[in-house]
């Protein structure tokens, strides 16, 4: 039973310290939580690994080595080198944490642990035993109950980017939708929910936009009808939440001209990604600039501008690219970004 209690603690309390939901995480902190039991042959882990905790016992008393700081160190040295090498550091923290908080939780039964073994000294939460959890009796029931309720709770702040983020986002704040796109736009379609005015006349902009990007604490969105606002240009924001939309794919590539035709190139990637949302960022440079018709809007955000020969674009639809420079001959590259299926 106390391995089971063990392994709720260690998830719950590493899903809500590091604000993750990630599988791997939660598993690793689960084998870190039964790495204590094993200097006795009795638990679980014990009577799986019979050797190893058979030789552990013959050798050490029980709650000493084991659940002392000096195997959490030896975790650590384990756990954060393969985390830094495969670039998840704060997932193979799960190791290490999960066999502190089994430890920690140690602390609040009748025998407690040797902490700071081989320091000889026991550690207990409280002095008197009679408040101690006792293993099997009701109390450690309640104790499993309310870890479960919590790994719950942390599944769920972890899947939704943690509790720093739930705050921010309930609140409103930019820092929280900032964060959730970062964070979901990879592999979601991510929608803002706005309060706030046009800039142009002060009337109210509220609505749901499609996020097409973030610079700085600003956002590029589009209200789906091929218009493109800035937050904090076009649209002065009093509220910004963002939420997650379907499953979806972003992906970047980088196309170059060589005075050439652009329409081709233009064309076989719109065939090529027919249900994709396709937007270009670059400069490229035109051969005849004055038969290029780029209209401006001031209340509308500007994915394209002519200044001179040159022709910078910033998410600019290809479908308007195609429409707008078709026929000309151009020099330079552009960076294509399409999500694909196009939000709705």
């Amino acid at each position: 039973m106390m391995s089971v209690t063990h392994a709720a603690i260690a998830t719950a309390g590493t899903s809500l310290i590091l604000g993750t939901a990630d599988p791997l995480a939660l598993f690793l902190s689960l084998i870190g939580s039964q790495i204590p039991d094993l200097d006795t042959s009795t638990s679980y882990v014990g009577q799986i690994f019979f050797p190893v905790s058979r030789w552990i016992e013959a050798r050490f008393p029980h709650r000493t080595i084991t659940h002392s700081l000096i195997a959490t160190g030896l975790l650590c040295a384990i756990a954060l080198p393969i985390g830094y090498f495969t670039n998840n550091l704060l997932i193979w923290l799960s190791l290490p944490l999960g066999h502190l908080l089994t430890c920690i939780a140690d602390c609040f039964t009748v025998k407690g642990v040797q902490w700071f073994y081989p320091v000889p000294a026991w550690c207990w939460s409280v002095s008197n035993p009679k408040r101690r959890i006792t293993t099997g009796e009701p109390s450690e029931y309640w104790v499993l109950v309310i870890s479960i309720a919590l790994l719950v709770v942390g599944l769920h702040l972890g899947s939704s980017g943690g509790l720093t983020q739930q705050v921010t986002t309930v609140l409103g704040m930019t820092d929280g939708a900032i964060e959730v796109y970062n964070k979901k736009s990879p592999t979601h379609h991510v929608w803002a929910d706005v309060k706030g005015i046009w800039a142009s006349d002060r009337t109210r902009a509220d609505g749901k936009y499609f996020i097409v990007a973030n610079e700085g604490d600003s956002f590029i969105v589009t209200d789906g009808k091929g218009e493109f606002f800035k937050t904090g240009q076009q649209i002065l924001t009093e509220r910004i939440t963002a939420t997650i939309g379907n499953p979806a794919t972003t992906q970047l590539q980088t196309i170059s001209f060589m005075d050439e035709e652009i329409a081709p190139k233009l064309q076989e990637i719109v065939a090529s990604q027919p249900n994709a949302l396709i937007l270009l960022s670059g400069s490229i440079v035109v051969d005849l600039p004055e038969n290029v018709r780029i209209p401006i809007e001031a209340n509308r955000f500007q994915t394209a501008k002519l200044v001179d020969k040159t022709v910078t674009m910033t998410f600019h639809p290809i479908e308007s690219a195609l429409q707008q420079l078709g026929e000309q001959y151009v020099t330079g590259t552009l960076t294509l970004k399409a999500i694909s299926p196009r939000p709705q």
